[in-house]
């Protein structure tokens, strides 16, 4: 049983109070505005509070005191309670106040997108509260519009409600976690203002009745909590936690506890240990160089006395150099079998010693994971029609058929239904087309929802991709490319209400709008893509909630996509202000000198008042409604000005954060472009709010689902896993990266190749992977070529590859089944932006969180030991590798889901859940997946060499160098070059020729064993891939040789009379000896 923690078991005990501050030097806690341009006044809070507290008991009662409050200036609210031992005045920071729970909480929303009718305050109240979890919608609660309504755009409201118990600030940030509420409020310290703004010379209240009692309707005035509440707070504060690691920087497992004090590992010390032999061995062993047991036991003694608290003694007994002295044997006795060689040629692809510990999920069959899908989606689809309201995740490998069978479990459940509004997101509009397809025959009318404009011109087709769904097209493209919004500037006035000249009978909002003909009688499906996601609802949409919403698919990259900034140069021309024109520059010096630290402005006295009272609506386009333009009228961009307010928005409220040490979601952006200059931007990492309302219904299906991301959109679902076994042969590279550098850095040398007079299939890598790939298509396969965007372009182009081999880029893939029918795929690396990017989608991600993120040295990223999943049949020790990393698990996850899962994504075109014969995959960077691996090899072993080339050109091989000299004179080589070519190729143990054709022409290569005399008699061996190995797989991998055919081959070489004792099998029957030269 899950128990809370003493922190909320003192709130439970105490008699409820509510903190106030009042400034000890005088200073008015309010905000305030003049003139009839409503100019922000400046606005200080002293240095000084004194601090008292006033009872409360129920929602009645703090009613009574916030309204009581509005009139008084003088005071404001904290969550907070002043120490022990502490006397007013004090300073207001975390030394001198204690995070108490509280039964009451103040949800503060700040620029909620808002089309409606601005002066109906209880219609704003309640679209404000459908953004928060289902359990305060139906509770009463006090509204107070905050000082900006009315100023600044859309809805800005505080809202106080009444808990059944008391909650921490960490419970009340995983509760209302994924929804458009400021965070800041649950700190000890954050000021809640709960005076009303005074406004003077001239300045009018938009709002002089700006608060009021709200009433959900059902007559209650506590919120239940959630039972489950202190177990997701738990949750959501181990993943923000930032790892520890040691003085290597190597991050540790979760099992490594240091004293937070010393940072000397208190417990897992077993586990350090054998981390630490590894990073020892890794030290000294050279090419040249083994080191001794006394060597290794001695660094790795001083090593772990450096790292580990060895006076902690635990029931194993005292840490002795004994216990050094036995992990030096085990590394080195692995270095002498040969399992682990601890050298390489950079540390990033060095093979190392794994623990063998980590847990990995069951694998199940694809029937048995079917019918553990059907019992989720038939629960899901029982509980919503008896009216509650699921929200569940399904992580479930790809090909299982997810989709499918969600669309079966949806056409049963509306077949009795009707007047229910159901969503569908997908990543694209062809799958898009397919769900619409998929689902003919519904109890529904089906719309695919298209852009307004086309989508963005396709230069091949020389046409836009989608229907154009406006008879504006070209205006309303127009306003798109230069940042304006549509609706209320194409569509519908907000100010004058004037119409766009088509608005009745518009294509595009018909998809929202509903006919009188089916008005609350007919279903309706609409499949938007997932940038819709992050989109406002138009006041069509808003008329009915959905009923449910199903994402198929990761919606991340939709989330974080678009991401504003701005030229520096621009923010100091612009961010200034009378008696402080150096804002601009302060704020720029912060970002860029001071990595973001916000002491740096606090310490210049700059705050969110600073920030507030900067205009830029002199670079307001202020573009007029238009009803009847059609054609583009060149209007202003819109993008700075849009860009300038929400820096300026985010800046503010950032510094004011007493619970945030460093920006979160503004940095300077300083990276190389293409053309090798230097980028000098703000990015502006906003978190987007996903339109799925709270409490909605929701069903997320995904292979790649990650519970720390979604959490950030879609909070509290219920996750199911269920891992299901793939018929394939999977083989990866442990001596590579693959990075995108490392591919791209061939196409160079391999366009010089081909403009050779003579083309070289081994000149570079980027060749001989060409080569295999053909190798593939010969053997009558279908390959699959997956890499970054760059290198696939120039597949596709290349004159030598084989048009049956498909090519591919990352995130062109997600949810296709164009390539099911794929027999081997081949990825060429692993798909990740640069490490800057990866940080900036983190802060998009999680910037609305409450939890800063901790940052990394971007150019001293810790690392990480990550094991491979190595499958059952595997005959590899157990093994890891060592990757750039980063402390902050939430990071981690966005790189995660960037790198591995877009991995994953490639691998699952081939559907090889329900192939029909076992597949084969080909890992060409060493980046641990989750997937089973059979094969780790080096790369060299996958790419053939030239005695390799040889045999797939000509479809046979003489595997001794005298042979090499009597049989491929076409080489020209003497006897002595002969001979090393023979030692130096995989030639020299047969078996290894190969690995990366198919399994079928493997297994049907034969291997010739004869007696050979020249001047004296020895014996040699000759391979032979299946006779005409062409292409046909009926004619080339089961057409073997006959020993008259090999005898008449091989004394074409040898001379007549020659051969003697040969002798014809398969490649992987027995092996006899072999004394050839």
């Amino acid at each position: 049983m899950f128990r809370f923690s003493n922190q909320v078991w003192r709130g439970m005990q105490m008699g409820e109070v509510v903190t106030l501050l009042t400034s000890a030097s005088g200073h008015s806690l309010v905000k305030s505005f003049t003139g009839q341009e409503l100019s922000p006044q400046p606005f200080s809070t002293g240095k000084l509070f004194n601090v008292s507290e006033e009872p409360v008991s129920d929602l009645q009662s703090l009613s009574a005191l916030l309204q009581r409050l509005e009139n008084d200036p003088k005071h404001t609210v904290i969550r907070g309670s002043l120490t022990d031992g502490k006397n007013s005045p004090v300073p207001r920071k975390m030394e001198y106040f204690t995070a108490i729970p509280r039964q009451w909480c103040m949800i503060d929303i700040d620029s909620l997108a808002w089309d409606g009718d601005v002066s109906d305050q209880q219609e704003m109240v309640s679209y404000a509260i459908q953004q928060l979890p289902v359990e305060f919608q139906a509770a009463d609660c006090w509204y107070h519009f905050s000082s900006s309504m009315g100023i600044k755009a859309g809805i800005n409201v505080h809202l106080w409600f009444w808990l059944e118990r008391t909650c921490s600030d960490n419970e009340l940030k995983a509760w209302l976690s994924g929804g458009p509420v400021d965070m800041r409020m649950f700190n000890p310290i954050q000021i809640h203002l709960t005076a009303n703004p005074l406004f003077s010379d001239g300045a009018v209240d938009p709002y002089p009745n700006r608060s009021g009692l709200f009433k959900a309707g059902t007559g209650i005035s506590t919120v239940t909590v959630p039972s489950d509440l202190a177990f997701r707070s738990a949750v959501a504060s181990r993943s923000s936690k930032q790892r520890t690691s040691g003085k290597s920087g190597l991050l540790d497992p979760a099992d490594i506890i240091r004293d937070p004090d010393t940072g000397l590992a208190v417990d897992g010390r077993e586990q350090l240990m054998f981390l630490l032999s590894t990073q020892v061995m890794q030290q000294l062993v050279t090419l040249e160089h083994t080191p001794s047991e006394e060597e290794v036991t001695a660094a790795l003694w001083d090593r772990f006395c450096e790292e580990a608290d060895i006076s902690v003694v635990s029931a194993r007994g005292p840490w002795t150099v004994a216990d050094a002295a036995t992990k030096a044997r085990a590394r080195l006795h692995e270095l002498n079998n040969g399992t682990y060689d601890f050298v390489s040629r950079s540390d990033r692809t060095i093979l190392v010693a794994g623990a063998g510990k980590v847990a990995r999920p069951k694998l199940v069959g694809a029937v048995e994971a079917q019918s553990k899908l059907n019992t989720i989606l038939g629960g899901f689809f029982e509980d919503l029609a008896r009216g509650a309201s699921p929200r569940a995740a399904v992580r479930l490998t790809m090909g299982t058929g997810k989709t499918k069978q969600t669309i079966a479990e949806l056409k049963k459940y509306l077949t009795d239904k009707f007047q229910q509004t159901i969503e569908v997101y997908v990543p694209r509009h062809d799958l898009a087309d397919e769900w619409e397809e998929s689902l003919e025959g519904i109890n529904a009318r089906v719309i695919h929802v298209y852009p307004r404009t086309g989508g963005k011109w396709d230069e091949e087709q020389n046409s836009y991709p989608h229907p154009i769904m406006c008879q504006r097209a070209e205006y309303v493209r127009d306003l798109e490319e230069k940042g304006h919004s549509i609706y209320g500037n194409a569509c519908l006035s907000r100010t004058s209400g004037e119409q766009c000249s088509f608005f009745g009978n518009c294509s595009y909002l018909d998809q929202f709008r509903q006919s009188g003909n089916d008005l609350g009688v007919e279903n309706t499906i609409r499949i938007y893509t997932h940038a819709s996601l992050f989109l406002s609802r138009n006041e069509f949409e808003r008329q009915a909630e959905p009923d449910l919403v199903i994402i198929d698919e990761a919606f991340m990259s939709s989330a974080v996509s678009n991401m504003p900034s701005m030229p520096v140069g621009d923010v100091t021309q612009h961010i200034r202000l009378e008696g402080l024109p150096s804002l601009g520059f302060d704020l720029v010096e912060c970002l860029t000198k001071h990595q973001g630290d916000l002491s740096y402005l606090r310490d210049k006295d700059i705050g969110a008042f600073e920030f507030n009272a900067v205009s830029v609506e002199g670079l307001n386009p202020a573009t007029p409604f238009s009803a009847g333009t059609t054609q583009s009228r060149n209007v202003r961009s819109a993008k700075q000005y849009k860009a300038l307010t929400k820096l300026l928005e985010i800046a503010a409220r950032e510094v004011e954060d007493q619970g945030r040490d460093s920006f979160g979601q503004l940095i300077h952006d300083n990276r190389k472009t293409r053309n090798n200059n230097r980028k000098n931007d703000i990015v502006i990492c906003e978190h987007k709010p996903i339109r799925v309302p709270r409490s909605t219904p929701v069903l997320y299906l995904d292979a790649t689902a990650d519970p720390i991301i979604t959490e950030a959109y879609l909070p509290a679902l219920q996750y199911h896993q269920i891992d299901v076994h793939q018929l394939a042969v999977v083989s990866q590279v442990h001596d590579r990266t693959g990075s995108k550098n490392f591919w791209n850095s061939k196409i160079g040398p391999e366009q010089e190749n081909l403009s050779e007079p003579t083309y070289d299939a081994r000149h570079n890598d980027l060749a001989s992977l060409i080569t295999i790939l053909n190798a593939w298509v010969k053997a009558g396969e279908s390959p699959l070529i997956v890499g970054n965007k760059d290198l696939c372009e120039f597949l596709r182009e290349h004159p030598k590859l084989d048009t049956g081999v498909a090519v591919a880029h990352f995130m062109s893939l997600r949810g296709s089944n164009a390539y099911a029918d794929r027999s081997v795929v081949f990825i060429t690396g692993r798909n990740q932006p640069p490490i800057d990017e990866i940080e900036q989608q983190a802060r998009s991600v999680y910037g609305n969180s409450g939890n800063p993120l901790s940052y990394d040295d971007k150019e001293n990223l810790p690392l990480d030991q990550v094991e491979y999943w190595l499958s059952a049949r595997s005959p590899q020790s157990p093994a890891a590798m060592t990757v750039p990393s980063f402390s902050d698990p939430r990071i981690k996850a966005v790189q995660k889901q960037i790198r591995e899962a877009e991995t994953v994504q490639a691998i699952a075109r081939l559907r090889l859940v329900w192939a029909d014969y076992q597949k084969r995959v080909f890992l060409l960077s060493n980046l641990p997946v989750e997937m089973p691996v059979d094969h780790l090899i080096e790369f060299n072993d996958l790419m053939p060499d030239r005695l390799e080339m040889e045999l797939i050109r000509t479809g046979d091989l003489p595997l001794t160098p005298l042979g090499l000299e009597k049989m491929q004179d076409n080489l020209g080589l003497s006897k002595g070059a002969a001979k090393k070519l023979f030692q130096r190729s995989k030639a020299s143990d047969p078996k290894r020729l190969l690995t990366q054709l198919p399994a079928l022409v493997r297994t049907a290569t034969q291997i010739a064993t004869f007696d050979a005399k020249v001047k004296r008699t020895s014996t040699h061996q000759h391979l032979f891939l299946p006779k005409d190995y062409s292409g046909s797989p009926t004619t080339s991998i089961y057409t073997p040789w006959s020993e008259a055919e090999v005898l008449a081959h091989l004394t074409t070489g040898w001379g007549e009379g020659a051969i003697s004792n040969l002798k014809l099998e398969y490649l992987y029957g027995p092996e006899p000896e072999v004394s050839g030269e």
